[in-house]
């Protein structure tokens, strides 16, 4: 009994040392993004209708607001039927994607044929206001990257290796999660009708989580009313706090609603606190 024991503990120590644990998603070539949390017999994009062509969920692994993730990626699609040859999640030509709107915007100067994600809320985006589209000019190598809800955005291999050639030697990419994020697809580059496209991605995602905690503002851990009286203290100017702890409703500011937000939340009542993501690096 006490070998067993000794053999449980080194495995669990073994376990932590090993490093982050990463959830594998497979994408294939015919995973539309614009379907994402669309309910079924949603169709779209000249061909496509879910769930059929419907992006991959990313499982395993909690999605949340402000979360920072990391990608690694093989596999090669096409926008046409046949075997892609290669191994290239970065994708080829540069091009915009159409927008097809109803609220999932789509990326302009991306890859065709690239690995691709969004992030979106518990709500489904059908009906909800289409946000702006992000832009990749000369940005596909990015360092770090922060999208909204509903914006199509490009991870590639997840490298800054921006060469279009399948070359993996770049620097690791991080993304953060928008506020109020609770799910993320994963989808392919195309410009429409993905129901005859090729291939599949294999995709690694790793999470780390904010080490900040929305309406959190003083000690000890957890959201209570001694919390909120900081906030008030935040907004009145007798004390300093970070808008990703402090701004409770993402106005860009700390105000004494704020504080009653943060108030109501700790006492029980149903509240969303939505703050801004911590600026990192």
């Amino acid at each position: 009994m006490r070998t067993n024991g000794v053999l449980t503990i080194v495995s669990m120590l073994l376990a932590i040392q090993a490093g982050p644990v990463w959830a594998t998603t497979t994408v294939p070539g015919k995973a539309d993004p614009n379907l994402a949390g669309r309910a079924d017999g949603y169709t779209c994009c000249n061909g496509d209708s879910a769930p059929l062509h419907s992006p991959s969920p990313v499982v395993d692994v909690e999605i949340g607001s402000c979360v920072f993730l990391e990608f690694s990626a093989t596999g090669k699609v096409s926008f046409s039927p046949g075997t892609p040859v290669g191994n290239n999640p970065d994708g080829d030509s540069t091009f915009d994607m159409t927008n097809f709107g109803d609220g999932i915007s789509a990326p302009l100067q991306v890859r065709a044929n690239a690995l691709l994600g969004v992030f979106l809320g518990d709500a489904s985006p059908t009906g909800a206001p289409t946000p702006g589209r992000l832009n990749f000019m000369a940005a596909l190598n990015y360092n770090s990257l922060s999208p909204g809800i509903g914006q199509i955005f490009f991870i590639g291999d997840g490298l800054t290796s921006d060469t279009g050639a399948g070359k993996f030697d770049g620097a690791q990419q991080s993304v953060t999660a928008p506020p109020g994020a609770t799910r993320l697809f994963l989808g392919t580059a195309d410009g429409s009708g993905w129901f005859n496209n090729s291939g599949s991605f294999s995709v690694q995602t790793s999470i780390t989580p904010s080490d900040f905690v929305c309406g959190d503002a003083a000690g000890p851990d957890g959201v209570a009313a001694s919390d909120a009286l900081y906030v008030l203290r935040a907004a009145v100017g007798s004390a300093i706090c970070n808008l990703c702890v402090c701004d409770a409703d993402d106005s860009g500011g700390i105000a004494a609603g704020d504080a009653l937000m943060v108030l109501r939340y700790a006492v029980g009542h149903q509240v969303n606190l939505v703050c801004p993501c911590c600026q990192v690096g």
